[in-house]
């Protein structure tokens, strides 16, 4: 089942990683009407959360069959996915980070193993965004079980567990961070934001709900764009009004768990079942192209700016707004390119050699 149309959002969602990190300070960011949304950058990885678990499940749930999944094959085929970039961008920020490794000795063997965010203290060293490919990791490693599950007793049990998983992982960090024994960068501020088992609700519910559309698949044509939009603008007035549900309700709410996966469940659906103009325009070659490279401009972002910032920014000596997206701009050429000539042939590789 092909669904290119979902491709470029992963694009726009790195995007907004990138201007979380750096770019808060720019247009279209400075926008107050905007500003939540376009820097919605870890809820943005919440995002890639469900997305993910949604297509494993178009990838290797089968209808009418079950065909036993190979696990090595499987594992390989993740591991050659996302390691190679991983890697890159890793050692580029340890040789970047020599002071760093040394005060936290075990910061490279985790990052390497891919576990820095099982360790609270960890999760943010070296090259930080990868602290979402250590819980991607245990998605990956969990996925042939839970699929053997679906296959041997249907989605029931795995549903009833995905909901149970939500509820529980709001309510922790609901009480985690507006408990008195929370502070930013404190071993609960990372367990409650980093945490594997924090985030497995959303992979989760993006599984079953794949597994439901594959199986619904013929039932479900979207021509006219009104629902998408819809379902699009529903998140963003969530994301825009989290700062006056706070007020309203004098407690700090995050979405970075999950709270908003229904509605993102919402958009990934409408875009899937989209077809006409909507599945044309979305698949374009270039916007496919871009949602590819997606993964490298994730990975690669902090590598890229600290480049620019450390060989050319004082050298142009530009504002900062021009600075950021110059480097931005960088940043997607060298991803574009990663993606072409190192990630694809390397990932292909690796399958033929191990797989």
């Amino acid at each position: 089942m092909q669904i290119n149309q979902i491709t470029f959002t992963r694009f726009i969602a790195a995007l907004s990683v990138v201007f979380f990190h750096y770019g808060s300070h720019t247009l279209p960011s400075s926008l107050p009407w905007l500003k939540e949304s376009i820097t919605a950058g870890p809820i943005a990885v919440n995002y890639f959360y469900v997305l993910s678990g949604f297509i494993m499940a178009i990838a290797y749930y089968q209808v009418n069959a079950a065909p036993p999944l190979s696990k090595k094959r499987y594992w390989v085929a993740r591991f050659a996915r996302i390691y190679p970039v991983y890697l890159v961008a890793l050692l580029l920020m340890a040789v970047a980070s020599f002071s760093e490794l040394r005060q936290a000795p075990l910061a490279l063997p985790l990052h390497l193993t891919m576990l820095q965010a099982w360790l609270p203290g960890y999760p943010m060293t070296l090259n930080n965004p990868g602290w979402s490919l250590s819980v991607e990791a245990f998605f990956y490693l969990c996925f042939p079980f839970l699929l053997a599950l679906i296959y041997r007793t249907g989605l029931k049990y795995l549903a009833v567990a995905t909901v149970i998983f939500w509820l529980v992982s709001q309510y922790i960090l609901l009480k985690g961070i507006n408990g008195s024994e929370y502070a930013v960068n404190g071993a609960l501020h990372d367990f409650v934001y980093y945490n594997p088992l924090m985030h497995i609700n959303a992979f989760l519910a993006g599984l079953v709900c794949g597994v439901l559309f594959k199986r619904n698949a013929d039932k479900f044509s979207i021509t006219k764009p009104i629902w998408l939009v819809g379902s699009l603008l529903l998140i963003i007035v969530l994301l825009e009004a989290r700062p006056w549900l706070e007020s309203l309700i004098g407690l700090n709410i995050a979405y970075t768990n999950g709270l908003i996966a229904p509605a993102f469940l919402l958009f990934i659906w409408l875009l899937a079942a989209s077809q006409g103009r909507v599945k044309s325009w979305l698949s374009h070659p270039l916007l496919v192209l871009l949602g590819e490279a997606s993964f490298s401009l994730y990975i690669l972002q902090k590598p890229v700016f600290g480049l620019y910032n450390k060989l050319l920014e004082k050298r142009l000596n530009l504002n900062d707004v021009t600075d950021f997206y110059i480097a931005l701009i960088l940043l997607i050429i060298i991803s574009i390119a990663s993606y072409k000539l190192f990630e694809a042939p390397a990932r292909s590789l690796i399958n033929r050699k191990l797989a």
